[in-house]
């Protein structure tokens, strides 16, 4: 019985944790590490991509259109398009209106079955695991200086995309009501334990749930009976960012984050994060 009360102690912890972000890692200037090849144990298999940033072969595609107004057509356009506009957000927007983050689970949960028990009694472990996040929900906020930096994606970073065109499966962009709708869905990211901002793909535009944020969070005892060190895979994340062509500058932007936490094979989590944010410049 204790065992399973440390458990599920640990669990809250960090469903609190991570309805809160879970991001409070410093700027990252580490080179990155080697993406694991293995696939996530419930998403098919994540399309090939360069993971390192290596700048003689993966440079950000941040560098504007000719013509800043025309709409950029392919993908490695859409996504240079996309990074010039949102970059500036954290450096020219005066403030940024968050105007929700939701976390669901979507897909399907699994546990050992000693937490599995335990979870039934108190009425299932998706309906434990809604109860935590709902226990974590904010109401809109606003950021206005330094908290831009701090809060938008991708937090506590000057940056806020470093997306190349191999980070993309898909890039499109269509004009609606004179304004420019960019839309990317990314390749999706296998598991690992010791991804940083910048890297993979995810990482580099996305407010994520690092793995060893939560590994630094989950006390080591607790960890082992949780099936070991805790690995993040982020399957086919997509942002959704309209942009006035006239300024150049985006209008809103909506983030969907696909995470999933895995502890070894016994437990996995899957979660989106929804997030909305309108932009005044």
């Amino acid at each position: 019985m204790k065992k399973i009360l440390a458990v599920l102690l640990a669990l809250s912890m960090l469903f609190a944790f991570a309805a809160c972000g879970g991001n409070n890692e410093p700027e990252t200037t580490t080179a990155p590490v080697e993406e694991s090849t293995e696939a996530p144990a419930t998403e098919a298999p994540a399309t090939e991509a360069p993971v390192a940033d290596d700048p003689s072969a993966e440079a950000p595609s941040d560098a504007a259109p000719a013509d800043p107004a025309a709409m950029p057509e392919g993908t490695e356009a859409i996504v240079a398009y996309f990074n010039t506009a949102i970059n500036a957000v954290k450096t020219n927007a005066k403030s940024v209106k968050h105007h929700y983050s939701s976390i669901s689970i979507t897909g399907q949960t699994k546990f050992p079955k000693f937490i599995d028990a335990a979870m039934k009694l108190l009425g299932g472990a998706d309906a434990f695991i809604n109860d935590q996040l709902a226990k974590q929900s904010k109401g809109e906020q606003t950021y206005t200086g330094a908290d831009i930096k701090a809060k938008f994606p991708v937090e506590t970073e000057s940056y806020a995309s470093k997306l190349t065109a191999a980070d993309v499966s898909s890039a499109n962009v269509v004009e609606k009501d004179g304004k420019y709708v960019v839309t990317l869905v990314l390749v999706s990211d296998a598991k690992s334990s010791t991804v940083k901002h910048g890297q993979g793909h995810a990482p580099k535009a996305f407010n994520v749930v690092l793995p060893g944020v939560v590994n630094d969070n989950v006390p080591g005892p607790v960890a082992g009976m949780l099936g070991g060190e805790a690995e993040m895979n982020y399957p086919a994340c997509k942002v959704i960012a309209t942009i006035d062509p006239a300024t150049g500058n985006v209008v809103n932007a909506e983030y969907f984050v696909n995470w999933t936490i895995n502890f070894g094979d016994n437990i996995i989590l899957p979660f989106t994060t929804h997030d909305l944010y309108a932009i005044n410049f």
